[in-house]
């Protein structure tokens, strides 16, 4: 078997650990081989990792020329020769617009992945000629050889906004079923998220408000921080809601932390912002986990939740019917157990992270086999 080819990995802020499923998306690569390219390392560099810290080889005017300008040193274009890539891709659309010259520079082709807010808030769908992004997009939509949005949600949105709908093809998210695997079961529901507005915090919690003793035999446990944490703490105590507040949990232990649940809450909405979810990797964590889901009719939520089959799917905001479908879970457990085992038999089927890795490659491959470059 020939060694495997590398390409670019561009994301501008490597190994952020809440975007740890950027690395693990090329874990079933066979043919091919990134090479990390960024300007800050965020996190930890997976081992055996191959990684370009773009800043040092920037020539005059440094990481502003080479963003705002697209300026590609003799320095950093050797050094990426080096490896004879024979592709490009880029985790969202911002770093989509960074990678632009560099593709255009070593006539790779370039495919760029976008995952939610970079094709949803404001901020990165209106015109503006300062935001290099917003300058840049356009450019990018016309001479990208791919664009993947993670869920049919964001591809609309995209195509809304101008993206060629010829050159799109979904690549929904996907998590480990190594990793994700049911447990032992306990009266336990779960929610896992920043405590911000897209994350629907506030709407679990009124809904948790309208429960009362049917919330007894289960532990209500609510991980995450965020901007409204203080406030929405405090309506939980006056509501007497009994709930674990851990914070923040490392990434390596929610596979524990579903594997014991039996519901998992995911209440997104889009913010005031524009920002949306693409597809919460947490759905398909939990699906995985044999987890039941209550969650919200928002963004690709509603293409991995089946409504009644692999759980419940409200209007965003909608307390009420958040409560109720709650209610019907807490009290009718049998059923509850049952979604959860359709939920990972469907998750297992659409969002294994082996299968999608072998896609995205072949995808890559085909590109570069298109541009003469294998």
């Amino acid at each position: 078997m020939s060694e495997p080819r590398h390409f670019l990995a561009y994301c501008d802020k490597l190994f952020t650990p809440s975007e740890s499923f950027i690395p693990r998306g090329y874990s079933a690569f066979s043919k091919l081989k990134p090479v990390y390219i960024g300007h800050e390392l965020r996190g930890p560099v997976p081992d055996g990792a191959e990684v370009v810290e773009l800043g040092p080889l920037h020539g005059p005017g440094g990481e502003s020329a080479f963003k705002q300008l697209g300026t590609i040193s003799p320095k950093l274009e050797q050094a990426l020769k080096a490896y004879d890539p024979v592709a490009v891709h880029a985790s969202f659309g911002k770093s989509g617009a960074y990678a632009l010259p560099i593709a255009h520079r070593l006539g790779l082709p370039l495919a760029v992945t976008y995952y939610g807010g970079d094709a949803t808030k404001t901020t990165n769908t209106k015109d503006s000629f300062i935001r290099v992004y917003n300058r840049r997009r356009a450019k990018l939509w016309a001479e990208a050889k791919l664009i993947l949005p993670c869920s049919d949600f964001i591809r609309r949105e995209l195509a809304a906004k101008g993206a060629p709908e010829d050159k799109m093809v979904v690549h929904h998210n996907t998590a480990d079923p190594a990793r994700f695997q049911p447990g032992e079961k306990e009266n336990l529901l779960v929610f896992a998220g920043r405590w911000t507005e897209k994350k629907g915090i506030d709407t679990l919690i009124a809904a948790l408000a309208r429960l009362g003793e049917e919330l007894e035999g289960w532990t209500i446990r609510l991980i995450g921080d965020g901007e409204l944490k203080e406030d929405l703490v405090r309506r939980l105590r006056q509501a007497g809601v009994d709930a674990e507040l851990p914070g923040w949990v490392p990434a390596d232990e929610m596979p524990l932390q579903w594997a014991a649940a039996r519901i998992a809450v995911v209440p997104s909405r889009r913010a005031k912002s524009g920002d949306a979810e693409g597809l919460p990797l947490v759905c398909i964590e939990a699906m995985l986990s044999g987890c039941a889901l209550a969650a919200t009719r928002h963004a690709g939520i509603t293409e991995c939740v089946k409504d009644g089959e692999t759980g419940y799917l409200v209007d965003e905001g909608d307390e009420a019917a958040l409560a109720d479908r709650l209610a019907r879970m807490l009290t009718d457990p049998e059923r509850t157990a049952q979604m959860g085992e359709a939920g990972r038999a469907f998750a297992m089927e659409s969002f294994n992270l082996q299968k999608q890795s072998r896609k995205l490659e072949s995808h890559l491959v085909e590109l570069a086999s298109q541009a003469g470059r294998i």
